[in-house]
């Protein structure tokens, strides 16, 4: 009969615990991805392991659904008034300046409303990976210290660090190196990229061009094409190379 009664309550335990674990499970908010419940809105551009890169198109008047963000890092390139909503239903509105660069380190969930008279066009990066590595870069050959001029710092914080980058034609870097970055072309141009060893290889980069390097480059670029290329790097500090 003891042995009996023990199973018994053996077994109460268990099917407990997955109950327990089956109703926690189920409680957890679902993730709102922005390019599913508004996807005439949010426009992905690149999507994988690392990072998940999107433009962000709001027309005068126009607003999305309640949406959730992984850490990210914006660019604005248009910018005009808008209406943000907090779950809590906390409503602010904000002036957003174009050239404004800014990152959420935690992510967040929230509604926007342009209510402005102009379209706004924000270039969102989204890192997908939660955890990331705590351990010591590599000292690399910082393209901002080599070529001032032509790299420009919008944003430095822990985890990126966001860049300008500006050739004139004509107009040519020193030898530099990138660690993890994703890049976006605002204007682009006819590019000339000459690695360590002597390769040399030129590339038409469209606008809007978009892309993520996952490993250390080291090189020098030189706009050969006719008119000023624009480019935006995002350098993922907490991210290691592979």
């Amino acid at each position: 009969m003891k042995t009996t009664m023990k199973v018994y309550m053996k077994n109460i335990l268990i099917f407990s615990i997955i109950a327990f674990a089956i109703s926690c499970s189920g409680s957890k908010e679902k993730f709102l991805h922005p390019e599913v419940v508004s996807p005439d809105i949010y426009e992905v551009l690149l999507d994988n392991e690392d990072v998940k890169v999107m433009m962000v198109t709001f027309e005068a008047g126009q607003g999305d659904e309640t949406h959730d963000h992984n850490p990210m890092t914006f660019h604005v390139i248009k910018g005009g008034k808008a209406r943000v909503t907090m779950p809590d239903g906390t409503v602010s509105e904000r002036e957003i300046p174009s050239g404004f660069t800014g990152h959420n380190p935690q992510g967040q969930r929230h509604q926007v409303t342009n209510i402005g008279d102009e379209q706004i066009k924000i270039l969102l990066i989204e890192r997908k990976i939660s955890e990331t590595s705590a351990e010591a870069q590599q000292k690399l050959i910082l393209p901002e210290d080599v070529s001032p001029e032509v790299y420009k710092v919008l944003l430095e914080n822990d985890d990126v660090k966001v860049l300008e980058v500006t050739f004139a034609p004509g107009q040519s870097d020193q030898m530099h190196e990138h660690g993890v970055l994703t890049y976006y072309g605002i204007k682009g141009g006819k590019l000339q990229n000459t690695l360590p060893d002597g390769t040399v290889r030129e590339m038409e980069a469209p606008d809007g061009f978009v892309g993520h390097g996952d490993k250390i480059v080291k090189h020098q670029m030189k706009n050969v094409g006719s008119d000023t290329a624009r480019f935006l790097l995002v350098e993922h500090k907490k991210l290691l190379p592979l």
